[in-house]
């Protein structure tokens, strides 16, 4: 990877241009007409955020729509119930840029999707919900290898660069010398909200078994300590593929991706929520237990300090720790009124993450954008 000070005097300033759209231009009123840029269906994080975003925009009064590069024949996936003013769908073997004319800005949700939209006759936006290669994560395959060189050409375009966090834009910052706007997740506080919870103690566990930075071997580990000290407790484990853990010693159950709608209530139902990533954009699991009532242990995993503040609202241990894990998870389950504080203290700091707050953010970047397309800067 070239380093900033390394590159060349004309892309040094086409991406110093780029940046500049955050300089805080006026912006436009009325609405605005806007194109997402879906990068798959699975049920993921970054996906919510970004249809949520959809949703939001639209709510507002702004025309949006979605569009995607895929076999399925539709933008927005069939487990999403979010609405959009029209869907751009081309099969996986044709670039997208061509059709994404006409709007004030489109948003790219995923970094592999931007090199196929530069045909586009609308300014771009590269929204950073954080890949693997910015934190230092490094695999011996060639295709983590030729996903982490393709993900630094992307970041020498000259497309401005909103990121979902101040760690994501530090390390965008630090890595790259792009400066970004942030544009953080949002939580719904009404779907998720604290109700009394039945006697017992359930801990929850949320993520992608296959995907190793999650941490879940140290997770395990952990609760297999937190158990042999003598806590009695039940796991159940929110997963997109199935979970199998034959010699668990505690009980043990796998929803997998469960509807939507009983997602809230899900963490509701729980007393604990444990979190092990290496590391996160955001980590958006943690705050929606927060919002829940639900008290949080996880790893000191970057992005989660945008919300999160260890001994306050959450207690945050070392990254694969599984003896602090154990010992926090413990603390928390053997003193209901350090749990119950820590519960009414994450909900007051996921208050801070209303989705209106969230979209004040993106809709006055987006307005920022506009303005330098209506005025004929490039952007």
């Amino acid at each position: 990877m070239s380093a900033p000070a390394q590159r060349r005097p004309d892309r040094a300033a086409e991406l110093a241009a780029a940046d500049a759209v955050w300089d805080g231009t006026p912006t436009p009123t009325g609405p605005l007409d806007l194109i997402y840029v879906l990068p798959h269906h699975a049920v993921t994080g970054g996906m919510k955020v970004l249809l949520e975003h959809v949703r939001r925009l639209r709510a507002r009064g702004h025309r949006v729509r979605a569009a995607y590069r895929g076999p399925e024949g539709r933008a927005i996936p069939a487990w999403s119930d979010v609405r959009c003013d029209g869907e751009i769908v081309n099969p996986s073997d044709t670039a997208l840029g061509p059709r994404l004319g006409g709007a004030d800005a489109v948003v790219v949700g995923w970094y592999q999707s931007i090199p196929e939209c530069l045909g586009a006759a609308s300014p771009l936006v590269s929204f950073e919900q954080g890949h693997e290669v910015l934190f230092g994560d490094v695999r011996e395959d060639e295709a983590w290898r030729r996903s982490a060189r393709q993900f630094e050409e992307v970041m020498h375009l000259p497309v401005p660069v909103a990121a979902v966090s101040p760690h994501v834009a530090t390390l965008l910052r630090a890595r790259f010398g792009r400066r970004c706007a942030v544009w953080p997740n949002g939580i719904d506080l009404e779907r998720f909200r604290p109700e009394p919870r039945p006697p017992g103690q359930r801990i929850l566990l949320v993520g992608h078994p296959g995907l190793a930075f999650k941490g879940f071997r140290t997770a395990v580990e952990a609760l297999e300590r937190v158990w042999r000290a003598g806590a009695r407790f039940e796991v159940t484990w929110m997963s997109q593929e199935p979970v199998t853990l034959d010699n668990a010693p505690f009980p043990f159950v796998n929803r997998v991706s469960p509807p939507q709608d009983e997602v809230p209530a899900i963490y509701r139902a729980h007393d604990l929520l444990l979190f092990t990533s290496w590391y996160e954009a955001f980590a958006l699991p943690p705050l929606e237990a927060m919002a829940s009532g639900v008290p949080v242990v996880a790893t000191q995993c970057g992005g989660i300090t945008t919300f999160a503040t260890g001994g306050h609202d959450a207690v945050l241990c070392p990254v694969g720790d599984a003896t602090a894990l154990a010992r926090a998870v413990l603390a928390v389950l053997a003193d209901p009124d350090a749990a119950r504080l820590l519960a009414e203290r994450g909900r007051a700091a996921a208050e801070r993450f209303s989705w209106e707050r969230t979209i004040d953010a993106v809709e006055d970047g987006l307005r920022q954008v506009a303005a330098r397309r209506r005025s004929g800067r490039r952007a």
